[in-house]
C-alpha cells in the first residue's frame, strides 16, 4: 500500500494540529496575561494615579505575536468562513474539486500575506523603527507573526494534498478536526487510498498551474491596467460580482476578498503598492492594542459559559416569566438576551440556548412552531446586546467608535427584547393551544435564589457597559475586565478543568484566527474599492437618481434583508460595508445609526423564511420533532415584530443615536 493509502498526510495532518494547538494556546494564555497586566494598569491609575508608562505598545506588540500564534492552529483545524449554496446541487466529486481548489486558493493567500509581512519587517529593521514611548524594536515581533504565518502556509499546502486526494477518490475532504482540543477527528471520517505518484502529480500541476496563471497574469499587467484605468467603475462591479462567484464556489471569505482586492488594487495603481497595502495595513490593524477587544471578548464569552453564567441567566428569566401564559417562551427571550449580552454572538446563542430551552417548553406542551420560533428570534439578539461582535467589526471598517456603537444597541436591543415578548403573548392569546395554561408563581424565595446565582452575570454586563458608557475606561479596558472576571468566575465556581480550559482555548484560538484572517482580505478590499471610487460613483448614481434619502436607505434594507436570508451577517458585512457605508455618509446619515440599523436588518434575515440560517439551525437541534413548515410558522410573529423594530429605528434614528449621546467623553 502506498504512504498515501497508509494515511502518511493523515498522520502527518494529525501531528501538525496537535503541535499548533499547543502554540496557539500559550498564545491565547498571552491574551490573558495581557488583560490582567490591563486591569492592573487600570487600577494603578484610579488609585495611585500612577499607570503603566507605554503598556498599550507593549501590548499591541505581544499581543500581534500572539494572535499570529493562532493562525496555525487555525489552519491545521481547517477554520474559514465559507457559504454552502449549490453543495447539494453538484456531485460529491464536483465539490471535492471546488474544496481543493479553494483550498489552493487560500494557501496563495498565506504566502502572500507572510510574504508582505515579512517585506515589512525587513524594512522596520533596515530603519530600526521602535515604539515611540519604550522605544521597543519593532522588527522582531513582525519577524515572528510572519514566521507564524509561513508555518501556516505549509500547514495550508498539506491541508491542500489531502483535499486533492479525497477529490482523487471522489469524497469531499470532511475536515474533521476537533476545535475543543484537536486531539481526534470524527470517528465517521471516511479512509481513502490512492496512488501516492498520482497524488503527487496532480498537486505538482495545480501549485505549477497556479503559478503559471499568476505569471501570465503579470506579464499582460500593462494592458489590463489601461483597460482597468479606463473604466474603473466597470472594474469595481467586476470584482464585487467575482467575490460572489467564489464564495458559491467555496472559496473562502478571506481569500475571495483578498486575491481580489489585491488584483483590483493591482490593475489601478500597481503591483508592488497593492502588496505594500496588504502588508502594512494588516500589520496596523494586528498591532493596534484597541483590536485586543476581539479575542478578550471572545475569552469573555467562553469562560462565561464554562461558569454556568448562560444557565444563571436562564433560570433568572425563567423564574421571572413561569407564571405567565408562554412564560417559558418569555424566559427563553430574556435567557438569549444574557447569554448574548455574554457571548456576542447570534448563532451561538441559537445552538446553546436551543439546546437547553427546546426540550423544556416541547415536555411542558409547547407548540414547535413557538418553541422553534422564539429561540430562533431570541438567537438575533447575541449579535444585538452589547458587546456585539460584529459591531466591532463594524467599528473597525468605518472607523466609527467601538463604545458609542455598544451603548447605540442597547435601547434597540431593549426595543426588540419588548417586541419579542409582545410577539409571544399575542400568539398564546391568538393560539391558545400553542402554550400550556399558566403555572404557579414562583415565591420571592425562589426568584431570590435566582437572583443569587445570577448576580455574577448581571455585575460582569454591569461593569463592561456601564464603565463604557461613564467613561470609566476604554473599550480594550473594558473587554479585559469582561474577560478577566469571567475567568475568576470559573476559578471561583470550581468550573476549570483540563476539558474546560481546552474548549476555551480551543473556541478562542478557531475564532481569532478565523477573524483576522478575514479582515486582512478585508482590508485590502476596502482599499481597492476607494481606489476604483466606486462609492464615490455610488453615491453620484442615486444623487442623479433625485430620489429621497430615505428611499435609497430602503433599497438597501430589501437588499440586506435578502442577502440575510442565504448567509451569515458577518460575510455580508465584511462584503458590503467597505462598499455600502460611504454611500450612507454621503447622504448624511450617521454611521452609528447605520450600523445599529445594519445589524439589526442583517440579524432579520437570519431567521425569515425560506432560507434563514438560524431556522437550519434549529431544525438540526430538533430533529423529527417538528417538521420544518412548522419552524417556518413559528418564526413569522418574531419576523413581524423585527420588520416594525427596523421601521421605528429608520423612523427615529434618536432610539439609536441619543444614548450615545450623553456618554461621558464621546
Amino acid at each position: 500500500m502506498s504512504k498515501a493509502g497508509a494515511g502518511f498526510l493523515e498522520s502527518l495532518d494529525r501531528r501538525c494540529v496537535i503541535v499548533t494547538q499547543r502554540v496557539a494556546f500559550i498564545g491565547v494564555l498571552a491574551m490573558l496575561f495581557v488583560a490582567f497586566t490591563t486591569i492592573a494598569d487600570v487600577l494603578m491609575r484610579w488609585l495611585l494615579n500612577s499607570p503603566i508608562d507605554g503598556l498599550s505598545e507593549i501590548e499591541g506588540m505581544a499581543l500581534a505575536v500572539a494572535v499570529a500564534g493562532c493562525f496555525p492552529a487555525g489552519a491545521a483545524l481547517r477554520v474559514n468562513l465559507s457559504i454552502d449554496l449549490i453543495g447539494n446541487r453538484v456531485s460529491p466529486r464536483v465539490l471535492a474539486w471546488l474544496k481543493a481548489l479553494g483550498g489552493l486558493a487560500l494557501l496563495a493567500f498565506y504566502v502572500l500575506v507572510a510574504w508582505r509581512f515579512g517585506e515589512y519587517a525587513l524594512k522596520l529593521g533596515a530603519r530600526a523603527a521602535e515604539t515611540v514611548y519604550v522605544r521597543l524594536p519593532i522588527a522582531p515581533f513582525m519577524w515572528a507573526v510572519a514566521t507564524f504565518l509561513a508555518i501556516s502556509a505549509l500547514v495550508q499546502l498539506i491541508n491542500f494534498a489531502i483535499s486533492v486526494k479525497y477529490a482523487l477518490a471522489g469524497i469531499p475532504d470532511p475536515s474533521g478536526w476537533s476545535i475543543e482540543s484537536g486531539e481526534k477527528p470524527v470517528e465517521s471520517k471516511p479512509v481513502v487510498q490512492v496512488n501516492a505518484a498520482a497524488l503527487s502529480a496532480v498537486v505538482v500541476m495545480a501549485l505549477a498551474g497556479a503559478g503559471l496563471a499568476l505569471w501570465g497574469l503579470y506579464a499582460n499587467m500593462d494592458t489590463l491596467s489601461q483597460l482597468a484605468r479606463d473604466y474603473p467603475g466597470t472594474l469595481a462591479l467586476g470584482v464585487v460580482f467575482m467575490v460572489w462567484v467564489l464564495l458559491v464556489l467555496y472559496v473562502p471569505l478571506a481569500v475571495a476578498l483578498g486575491l481580489l482586492g489585491i488584483l483590483c488594487t493591482s490593475l489601478m495603481i500597481g503591483l508592488d503598492p497593492a502588496l505594500n497595502v496588504l502588508g502594512n495595513e494588516s500589520a496596523q490593524f494586528l498591532t493596534n492594542s484597541q483590536v485586543a477587544v476581539v479575542p478578550m471578548f471572545l475569552m469573555m464569552g467562553s469562560f462565561a459559559v464554562v461558569a454556568g453564567m448562560s444557565e444563571d441567566i436562564y433560570d433568572l428569566a425563567h423564574s421571572l416569566f413561569s407564571h405567565l401564559r408562554g412564560g417559558l417562551a418569555l424566559a427563553t427571550i430574556g435567557g438569549c438576551s444574557g447569554f448574548g449580552a455574554l457571548t456576542g454572538s447570534s448563532l451561538a446563542t441559537v445552538a446553546t440556548i436551543g439546546r437547553v430551552a427546546l426540550p423544556e417548553m416541547r415536555a411542558r406542551g409547547y407548540s414547535p412552531g413557538l418553541a422553534s420560533g422564539c429561540v430562533a428570534a431570541g438567537g438575533t439578539l447575541g449579535a444585538l446586546v452589547p458587546p456585539s461582535i460584529p459591531l466591532i467589526f463594524y467599528a473597525f471598517l468605518t472607523e466609527s467608535s467601538i463604545g458609542q456603537l455598544f451603548v447605540a444597541a442597547m435601547i434597540p436591543a431593549a426595543l426588540a427584547i419588548g417586541l419579542y415578548m409582545l410577539a409571544i403573548a399575542a400568539q398564546v392569546r391568538l393560539v391558545p393551544s400553542s402554550a400550556p395554561a399558566t403555572s404557579e408563581r414562583p415565591s420571592w424565595a425562589d426568584i431570590g435564589r435566582a437572583m443569587k446565582k445570577a448576580w455574577a452575570a448581571l455585575l460582569l454586563f454591569g461593569i463592561v457597559l456601564g464603565g463604557i458608557y461613564g467613561g470609566i475606561f476604554t473599550e480594550t479596558e473594558a473587554a479585559a475586565v469582561g474577560a478577566v472576571g469571567a475567568f475568576i468566575a470559573a476559578v471561583l465556581r470550581g468550573r476549570m478543568s483540563r476539558e474546560s480550559v481546552q474548549r476555551v482555548m480551543g473556541e478562542t484560538t478557531a475564532t481569532t484566527a478565523l477573524l483576522y484572517l478575514i479582515i486582512f482580505g478585508v482590508l485590502t478590499f476596502s482599499f481597492s474599492m476607494g481606489v476604483t471610487g466606486l462609492p464615490l460613483r455610488m453615491t453620484a448614481f442615486f444623487q442623479d437618481l433625485n430620489w429621497a434619502p430615505i428611499a435609497v436607505i430602503a433599497m438597501l434594507l430589501v437588499m440586506y434583508l435578502m442577502l440575510g436570508c442565504i448567509m451569515d451577517s458577518n460575510t455580508i458585512m465584511f462584503v458590503t460595508v467597505p462598499i455600502v457605508a460611504p454611500l450612507v455618509a454621503g447622504m448624511h446619515y450617521d454611521l452609528i445609526w447605520w450600523g445599529i440599523v445594519n445589524l439589526v436588518v442583517l440579524e432579520t434575515g437570519l431567521i425569515t423564511p425560506p432560507f434563514g440560517i438560524h431556522l437550519f439551525v434549529l431544525k438540526s437541534i430538533v430533529g423529527s420533532d417538528a417538521p420544518l413548515s412548522a419552524v417556518y410558522r413559528g418564526v413569522v410573529p418574531f419576523v413581524i415584530a423585527d420588520m416594525v423594530k427596523l421601521a421605528l429605528l429608520v423612523i427615529f434614528p434618536a432610539l439609536a443615536l441619543w444614548l450615545p449621546s450623553t456618554m461621558v467623553g464621546k
